[in-house]
């Protein structure tokens, strides 16, 4: 019921109540005056008896005209008697009503305590008859009061219909649903309370965006450079360290891309000169890596950049150094510098398990040995990789994916969540596929060239169609890792909807769908109300590998997210690492309450006590569990 209707229904309960009460109290105090005046008659009967007695007590003569005066005070029986019985007895003959219902009254004689007097009289009002006319002043005053309540009703209506408008407006904020409730209705009441409701969303939004801006400063002096805004070095080692630590990637690159002759372009120019030079390659290495999103490039040093290919073989890496050198080589630079002998890539690849410092120093050996060519190129450091699932070529992953898909040849496995107290949160859904030699492949393997292939929407699709039924059997929460542009289809929204309306609400409480950070910080307005429209219906959003590029966290405020996942790279030796343990603080602060943050492939109690200390009460990883088939 709404607020103003249960100030009207109390209202009006309580005006009725107190009209009952009224007419009550008057009927009973004018009923037991009633009888208190038939006993006063009735008493002064008795005196009158009494005397007589007094006056002639053997031959008592008012027996003669006493019954006429008892027929004048309505007494229908009445009788006098003492210790030996009855000595005298009035009966009305002509009485014809129910002599059971009369009212008897039994009085002691004052001047003869020997004799008793009992009296039978019909009750006050029995023949009292309700005349219209008689009735016109308690008609009135009820309809008075009724158009009094409803004066009062529409009165309260009009009043209240602006607190109903402050009150939804209350519910939607209690929502998360701030912007579109920032200014209110004119018809909101009280006003001074809309006004300041107003101000406070304002002052809460803009602190939200300085909070969000405060974040990315804070997280770009820790890991962007200034100049090129590129990953700096503490970044690129973090990822570095996060592939080489993390099993499903296998194998990749790192490039190392060294601008020979700075040194004499700052020494002979001013450094405005040798910046722009800087800024225009680095504009160049984006715009070749921005086909590939996994590719992470970084400002390594002063007059070095580099390049972490994950998943990629030196074959793959040797063709990326040559694409680069070509967009390089294209670059205007000034006489003092030598065009033929300025830039050079040196090529070093690694595996799961290495060690991270061993293969920048392999990078910067084969950087040194393509500078001694005294030409522009690179040199790779050879190396034989022990992955066979990195270099199987686009067609030949192609076909797999699509004999994985045609056969149902994708399988899940389940690895849990949990808080620090080690109670299961929620489950996080791992795909597997199994390729023609009988290998196990993990979805950090095969979900980039599904991606590559144009299959990617297919294994989302999938998994989220195999998330949906399997929340049915299971008591904890599912969580499923999609890309948003599967989401956002209107076929997989109109799919999602019809599930939604077909389960039990519990269910959908039970999928949890996860998204990378990088694709929802690019959502549009459209795109922001279609997540939202989930959401509303009680499915749960959460963000993935956050912190693995610098971006504006302004989607918290925007999304109504459950949880939020640190990337791998800011959770590894985080207890030796300052920066990280300042970004972390950063974005737990961005959450502010708001979003539960989980970090991701803890492995070791060390790194776990320092999360906690930062504010990070939820953890993922192989100190808390390994992945389970399901």
């Amino acid at each position: 019921m709404k607020f103003s209707s249960r100030i009207i229904v109390f209202t009006i309960s309580c005006v009725v109540v107190a009209v009952l009460l009224v007419l009550l109290g008057g009927a009973l105090t004018f009923r037991q005056l009633a009888f208190n005046q038939q006993q006063h008659q009735l008493r002064s009967v008795v005196e009158v008896i009494d005397g007589q007695l007094s006056v002639q007590p053997e031959t008592p003569e008012f027996a003669q005209w006493l019954p006429n005066w008892l027929r004048a005070h309505n007494i229908q029986v009445l009788e006098v008697s003492n210790r030996g019985g009855v000595i005298y007895t009035f009966r009305e003959l002509n009485y014809t009503g129910n002599s059971n219902s009369l009212v008897s009254y039994r009085y002691p004689l004052m001047a003869h305590p020997d004799f008793v007097i009992q009296i039978w009289v019909e009750r006050p009002f029995k023949q009292l008859t309700y005349e219209p006319e008689a009735m016109l002043g308690i008609g009135g005053g009820v309809l008075i009061v009724a158009l009094s309540l409803i004066a009062v009703f529409r009165w309260l209506k009009k009043i209240m219909f602006g607190a109903e408008l402050l009150q939804t407006r209350g519910n939607q904020i209690l929502a998360g649903r701030l912007r579109d409730v920032q200014v209110g209705s004119p018809k909101e009441w009280p006003n001074a309370a809309s006004k300041a409701i107003e101000q406070l969303i304002t002052q809460l939004l803009e602190a939200r965006q300085e909070r969000s801006r405060f974040d990315c400063i804070i997280r770009n002096h820790a890991f962007v450079d200034e100049l090129t805004q590129l990953s700096n070095r503490t970044h690129f080692y973090n990822q570095l360290e996060a592939e080489i630590g993390d099993a499903d990637a296998h194998t990749g690159a790192v490039l190392l891309v060294y601008l020979r002759g700075m040194d004499d372009v700052n020494y002979q120019y001013a450094r405005n000169e040798g910046d722009a030079i800087l800024q225009q390659s680095a504009d160049a290495l984006k715009q070749y890596t921005r086909r590939n999103i996994d590719v992470n490039l970084a400002r390594f040093s002063g007059d070095a950049f580099a390049l972490l290919m994950p998943l990629s073989t030196l074959d793959e890496a040797e063709d990326t150094a040559a694409g680069i050198l070509k967009l390089l080589e294209r670059i205007p630079l000034p006489e003092v510098a030598d065009e033929d002998d300025f830039f050079y890539i040196g090529i070093a690849g690694y595996q799961y398990g290495d060690s991270a410092q061993l293969v920048i120093e392999q990078a910067e050996d084969a950087l040194r040995v393509a500078q001694m060519q005294r030409h522009n190129g690179w040199y790779v450091v050879p190396r034989e990789l022990s992955s066979t699932q990195t270099g199987k070529g686009s067609v030949r992953w192609r076909t797999l994916l699509q004999h994985v898909l045609s056969n149902e040849g994708l399988h899940y496995y389940q690895q849990d969540v949990v808080d620090e107290d080690g109670r299961v949160c929620y489950r996080e859904l791992l795909a597997r596929i199994t390729d023609y030699q009988g290998e196990v492949i993990n979805a950090g393997v095969f979900l980039p060239w599904a991606e590559k292939s144009g299959l990617q929407a297919s294994f989302d699709e999938h998994a989220l169609t195999f998330a949906m039924k399997y929340v049915k059997y299971t008591r904890q929460p599912i969580s499923v890792n999609l890309n948003i542009a599967t989401v956002i289809k209107q076929s997989v929204m109109r799919e999602l909807l019809q599930w939604v309306f077909s389960v039990p609400y519990k269910e959908c409480k039970k999928l949890v769908l996860e998204f990378p950070e990088i694709q929802l910080s690019q959502l549009n307005d459209t795109e922001m109300l279609r997540l939202k429209a989930l959401n509303k219906k009680g499915i749960k959003l959460a963000v993935e590998r956050a912190g693995q590029r610098v971006v504006s966290t302004q989607y918290i405020s925007e999304l109504k997210l459950e949880y939020l996942k640190l990337h791998t790279s800011l959770v590894r030796d985080i207890q030796i690492r300052q920066v990280n343990q300042l970004a972390v603080s950063s974005l737990v602060a961005s959450c502010s309450d708001r979003v539960e943050v989980i970090a991701v492939g803890v492995e070791r109690n060390e790194e776990w006590r320092v999360l906690q200390r930062l504010g990070v009460h939820y953890g993922q990883g192989f100190l808390f569990s390994k992945p389970e088939p399901i």
